[in-house]
């Protein structure tokens, strides 16, 4: 695992998709961060890090829609899966790669923290929540993308239905109450941005923690799956 982890960590570094995601992400988050924070003098970094949700549903997928869907197209797949690397580590391997971009990008807003530290005073427990919410949200968003990359040859079809996916998600989390218990649980499952509301509210809930775990463990079976079924078709 540690050689993929390496492989595809170079891989994101030598083209320009690392620095691209964490360079946007970081030039939107510190527009929100001025907004939001510095303009209206509030001390609450939650409010810009939810405000990014809808540019990590745009982003993630740019992260994640060659992670699997390149090695296809290269036919390199097959000399991946023959190698002696099962592919549990494959999977984990890439998942854990475009995670260490998406920690670099959230790296880019501890300085925030520090300004607010200094200017303000800082609810340590609603910062840290929103952290821990922040990182799980986008462990599902990329474990959504790896699936997604991993069902096509095509990095511009794995793009579309990874925004498309992560885009509904989103809307379904800022749905009103429908007034139908058993719709609003529905939609309370599919809307995985819905769950970052207790984290930035800094409510730490073992349910959220578990779905977020729950989903990522999900897609990351599924994409396993999928190469092991093309691995002796």
């Amino acid at each position: 695992m540690k050689a993929i982890l390496r492989r595809e960590l170079t891989a994101y570094f030598t083209s320009p998709i690392g620095y691209v995601f964490i360079g946007v992400f970081a030039f939107i988050s510190g527009f929100y961060f001025n907004e939001y924070v510095l303009v209206s003098g509030s001390g609450d970094i939650s409010i810009p890090m939810y405000s990014s949700l809808l540019i990590l549903v745009l982003l993630v997928p740019v992260l994640t829609m060659r992670l699997i869907a390149e090695e296809r197209a290269s036919r390199t797949e097959q000399l991946l899966l023959s190698s002696p690397v099962s592919v549990w580590s494959i999977a984990l391997g890439k998942l854990l790669a475009a995670m260490c971009v998406y920690g670099g990008a959230m790296v880019t807003t501890f300085p925030y923290v520090v300004i607010i530290a200094i200017h303000g005073s800082p609810v340590w427990g609603k910062i840290l929540a929103s952290y821990l919410g922040f990182l799980l949200l986008g462990l599902c968003f990329v474990s959504i993308g790896l699936f997604f990359s991993s069902v096509t040859e095509n990095q511009i079809i794995a793009l579309v239905i990874t925004i498309g996916v992560l885009l509904a998600s989103f809307l379904a989390g800022i749905l009103p109450s429908t007034g139908v218990d058993l719709l609003n649980q529905v939609i309370s499952l599919v809307a995985v941005t819905g769950r970052f509301a207790d984290f930035r509210n800094g409510i730490l809930m073992a349910e959220d923690v578990i779905y977020y775990l729950s989903i990522s463990a999900l897609f990351v079976f599924l994409t396993v799956r999928g190469i092991e079924k093309r691995r002796w078709s």
